[in-house]
């Protein structure tokens, strides 16, 4: 096995290139053949100052990405809300099932049935 000092550079006296190391995997490269990693900040694709060759290129994970909130409806002027208090008149709640329902006239003892 012969040693290259070049790695995976391309080595050409008509046309000489310059050599550069890919930033994750550590072999040279020609420096035209690397390129820059983009990974999501926000919104928007953000470059992370780092040089990698085709092999180590990551592509950028969507998860990353903020998540797209649309905005509120425009509101209605004057707008009527419903009386509510009007149309129930009989407000019942219970806790725990067996506990005392309360109404608007104040506590009564209830139980379940079965209990």
């Amino acid at each position: 096995m012969s040693y290259r000092p070049h790695g995976r550079a391309r080595v050409s006296a008509i046309s000489p290139r310059a050599f550069a190391v890919c930033d994750r995997c550590k072999f040279t490269y020609n420096h035209i053949d690397l390129q820059w990693q983009y990974d999501w900040r926000g919104n928007s694709l953000q470059n992370l100052r780092t040089l990698v060759c085709d092999r180590c290129l990551d592509v950028p994970q969507p998860q990353l990405r903020a998540k797209r909130i649309t905005i509120d409806p425009i509101p209605i002027m004057n707008a009527r809300v419903e009386t509510y208090s009007i149309d129930e008149t009989n407000f019942v709640a219970a806790e725990d099932g067996a506990s005392p329902i309360l109404t608007e006239t104040g506590a009564i003892s209830l139980t379940m049935e079965g209990a």
